[in-house]
């Protein structure tokens, strides 16, 4: 049997305090809904109520608008908007360590933290200071090596600032001066040396470091003493004379250069008295070779007149060899110049003979040689003193007028204690400035004492 269906449960009723809470609610919400549509002014709510038009709903309150940025701030947006960052780092550096940087609001504050950031890491703006530091500094290197780090968009935008733009010009001059500079200290020096000083008088502070008069009197100094080393005196000179005048009794060096120009004046002084001896010699040469070489040869020779001497002592010999080509000619005479054609003298006197000898140019010397012989033989040979005697005037005939032939007399003398009435060989010998020696006869003249009579031999008649 199917189950009874059970009849429907009756709703619960609502209890009296929540009809009371409920009545509640409805109220305020009418009396909210009253309050936000009523009019503010009473009376238009009474006519519009009276005229059965609806109340306007109130207009939603406007947000106010955030403060202005400080002007700092402002300008500083402003010159970066234009590139001129380093400007702008400036000013916000300096906002940055004032009191006003301390009341930013929040918003101002993330603001200027931002700008600062974008200012610290631009490369522009790095590159910028690089280059300021590097002026200010005097450091030639950071130039350089900013230069050489510097793209071609960073060149940019750094041409839009103007003091920026500056600097990289300046850098670049400044670069390709002193490569100029030092490329000419390995050649030019004296160039090296003006450049350097019109550098000085244009770039002080950088000159300082880098040295470069210094460095060029240095290099004009060791390029003349090599000048020296090498006899190039005269080079030498005009260096160490233009160094002298391009740096002043001031320069440093001052004193080495006077040292070095002196040592070459005492050269040249030495050499003016040499060239002045060597023109008295070669004058006296061409009339006198023979005498010129006796004044060469008592010169003192050094290093450095030796060459100059060894030349003019070669032309002098040449000179004496052209003037005399001949030997001497010598020959033994009777005391009276005439011609020895006895073969007998006096035993009872002493023999008295005349040397007679003569030259194309100039005797030298001459020399009387005499000994005895007879049956027991050869006497020592001895020479005889000379006593030198006029000559007679030479004879054409004879080579002697020719103007050039000089002739030279002596007489010899051999006693009777030395010559003992014995029979005597004796020759002479002529020697002139070429060296060459004649001999008056080969083999050589004799003469035997004279044969004495019976009344000669008594006294009572002489020969």
């Amino acid at each position: 049997m199917p189950p009874t269906a059970s009849a429907p449960a009756a709703p619960p009723r609502p209890r009296p305090k929540q009809i009371l809470a409920a009545a509640a609610i409805g109220v305020a919400a009418a009396l909210l809904v009253l309050r936000w549509t009523a009019p503010d002014d009473p009376t238009a709510a009474t006519d519009n109520a009276s005229r059965g038009v609806p109340a306007p709903l109130p207009s939603r309150p406007e947000p106010e608008p955030p403060p202005p940025l400080p002007r700092e701030l402002s300008e500083a947006l402003d010159l970066m908007a234009q590139g001129r960052l380093r400007e702008a780092r400036r000013l916000m550096l300096g906002f940055d360590a004032s009191p006003a940087a301390g009341e930013l609001l929040p918003d101002h504050r993330e603001t200027m933290a931002a700008m600062l950031e974008r200012l610290g890491n631009d490369p522009a703006l790095l590159a910028a200071l690089e280059f300021e530091r590097g002026f200010a500094d005097a450091d030639l290197d950071r130039l350089r090596r900013t230069l050489g780090s510097l793209s071609r968009e960073g060149a940019v935008a750094l041409r839009r600032d103007p003091r920026a733009s500056r600097y990289i010009d300046d850098a670049r001059r400044l670069a390709a001066e002193v490569d100029a500079i030092e490329g000419l200290l390995g050649s030019d020096r004296l160039a090296a040396l003006r450049l350097a000083q019109d550098f000085a008088r244009r770039h002080p502070r950088f000159a300082v470091g880098l040295a470069f008069e210094d460095r060029a009197a240095e290099a004009i100094e060791d390029t003349a003493g090599r000048l020296m080393a090498a006899n190039r005196l005269e080079e030498a000179r005009t260096l160490l004379l233009e160094l002298r005048s391009l740096r002043g009794d001031a320069a440093r060096e001052a004193a080495s250069v006077d040292a070095k120009l002196a040592s070459i004046e005492s050269v040249f002084q030495r050499q003016s008295d040499l060239d002045a001896a060597v023109r008295e010699i070669e004058v006296l040469g061409w009339e006198r070779p023979h005498e010129a070489l006796e004044v060469l040869a008592a010169m003192e020779r050094t290093a450095e007149n030796r060459r100059r001497l060894a030349q003019v002592e070669s032309t002098l010999k040449l000179l004496l060899d052209d003037l005399d080509q001949r030997s001497p000619a010598v020959e033994i005479l009777a005391a009276d110049g005439s011609i020895l054609d006895q073969v007998e003298y006096d035993r009872r006197e002493d023999l008295v003979l005349r040397i007679r000898a003569r030259d194309d140019y100039d005797v030298v010397s001459v020399r009387f040689f005499w000994r005895w012989f007879d049956r027991d033989g050869e006497g020592d040979v001895v020479e005889a003193a000379l006593r030198p005697v006029d000559p007679e005037p030479a004879d054409a005939a004879d080579g002697g007028g020719d103007g050039r032939t000089v002739e030279t007399a002596f007489e010899a003398t051999v006693t009777r204690a030395e010559h003992g009435g014995r029979s005597l060989q004796f020759w002479a010998e002529a020697t002139d400035r070429g060296g060459r020696i004649a001999r008056s006869a080969d083999p050589p003249q004799q003469l035997t004492p004279a044969r004495r009579g019976f009344l000669q031999r008594l006294g009572l008649r002489r020969r």
